[in-house]
């Protein structure tokens, strides 16, 4: 099982978000600490280091996975509707 830390953006964002999506943002972290990289998950290509972006429902999540330590640190996390703006 992988530990999962937050980064400040991601910290900052789920302190100002509604109860719901904070919720939804949980349920993520748990599938994500026992299978870091789904199905679902894109890689960054551009980054040097295991950079992976997530797509659910209405929330983007981008995070950064270490697989010697087993640990996975989420730097950003936006609703969608944020991003297309």
């Amino acid at each position: 099982m992988f530990k999962i830390f937050l980064d400040i953006p991601a910290y900052t964002f789920l302190a100002e978000t509604d109860e719901t999506t904070c919720s939804r943002v949980r349920e993520i972290l748990e599938e994500l600490a026992l299978d870091p990289v789904p199905r679902e998950a894109k890689r960054i290509i551009e980054s040097k280091e295991k950079i992976f972006r997530l797509r659910s429902k209405h929330i983007r999540l981008l995070y950064r996975v270490n697989f010697e330590k087993l640990t996975l640190v989420v730097i950003i996390i936006e609703p969608l509707a944020r991003m297309y703006n």
